[in-house]
């Protein structure tokens, strides 16, 4: 029996590999189409332009899928969501796709000058106007196809239904507002080792006691929240991306205590830009407030620097300073350790 993961790598291709698999395809008289795309979220009306494509306008389909760089260039730096590796896979597994190969721009050119498609194919709105490769097909003979979608399908409709329906997800433990208490947490120098413009997960390293001070928060009813400056983001030094997979390194270390960081609020601007969602400014603990209807007097912050503090006394929540300077912060109570400042938050905030 043939290995089915084998059978779908050897669809794809190296650049100049895929040149000589076309010229052989095209020496047997096989007419050869190329499309492209992010293809970041396979549905079914990627299926449907796909299977038309190989069907009605070429005997061998060629799919170009973008590489993580070129989709964060021309779309998002959030995206894409599934990385290249397995974009790849997924296309290639498809029974429409004769040949998959990785395009690191953001615009077919180059590829259609290499390969010099019969027929260059896209999907969606577009029409044959519309397409600024249009001109080099049409250069040395080739056509342009469009093929309409006619499923009401699109990878931003998915992404929103999927954020629509995260936002209607109650938060945990919630009751009336009065009994509602959250914990505001900075992150750098706080949760994990302060690295400055930490932007390798690999280096995620959590501060000594905090899963058991996190895990006795949430035993208490605390509702876990992060608060973070990441001017590092505003300066250029790293990317949203990179800020997200920091995060989910946390994340991963602090899944065997069972604790849950239920919401994040960042700030990604520089000290320069002055922004109030920075702390010391309030306006990320302002928003958590009003999200989650809670009332500061029963809420905490746990930081280690000043402008945390600063940021929890105007709003009026009661703020505990971890291992910083005590003689700098107009903070609730001052703590030698984490553990220190759960044992005094748990005791002292109703």
């Amino acid at each position: 029996m043939s290995d089915p993961r084998a059978e779908v790598n050897r669809k794809i291709f190296e650049r100049q590999t895929l040149a000589t698999w076309v010229a052989d395809q095209r020496s047997v008289g096989h007419r050869i189409g190329l499309t492209c795309g992010a293809f970041d979220l396979l549905h079914a009306g990627h299926v449907e332009y796909l299977t038309r494509a190989r069907q009605r306008h070429c005997d061998r389909l060629i799919v170009a899928v973008n590489s993580d760089a070129s989709i964060r260039k021309y779309k998002s730096p959030l995206r894409p969501l599934n990385k290249q590796e397995d974009r790849l896979l997924v296309v290639a597994g498809l029974e429409s796709v004769d040949a998959v190969t990785l395009m690191p721009e953001t615009r077919p050119t180059a590829l259609i000058e290499l390969f010099k498609p019969d027929v260059y194919i896209k999907g969606g709105d577009y029409t044959p106007q519309d397409l600024k490769s249009r001109p080099v097909v049409e250069s040395y003979g080739g056509s342009v196809v469009c093929i309409p979608i006619t499923l009401d399908v699109s990878t931003s409709a998915i992404l929103e239904r999927a954020a629509v329906i995260a936002l209607h997800a109650p938060p945990p433990q919630l009751g009336p507002a009065s009994q509602r208490r959250l914990a505001f947490l900075d992150r750098d120098g706080t949760l994990i080792q302060d690295v400055p413009f930490l932007h390798d997960a690999a280096r995620v390293e959590l501060m000594p006691g905090v899963p058991e001070g996190l895990q006795s928060l949430q035993n208490a009813g605390f509702t876990l929240v992060m608060i973070t400056n990441q001017q590092g983001i505003g300066l250029g030094y790293y990317t949203e991306s990179d800020f997200i997979e920091v995060n989910r390194a946390l994340f991963r270390q602090l899944a065997p205590a069972g604790i849950r960081i239920s919401r994040i609020y960042y700030c990604p601007h520089s000290y320069a830009e002055r922004c109030q969602c920075r702390k010391p400014g309030s306006l990320l603990l302002e928003e958590a407030l009003s999200y989650y209807g809670a009332l500061p007097e029963h809420c905490c912050c746990i930081g280690d620097s000043a402008a945390d503090c600063i940021a929890a006394q105007a709003v009026g929540c009661p703020s505990v300073l971890v291992s910083g300077n005590a003689s700098e912060a107009v903070c609730s109570h001052f703590a030698a350790s984490f553990d220190d400042a759960v044992r005094w938050i748990i005791e002292k905030v109703n």
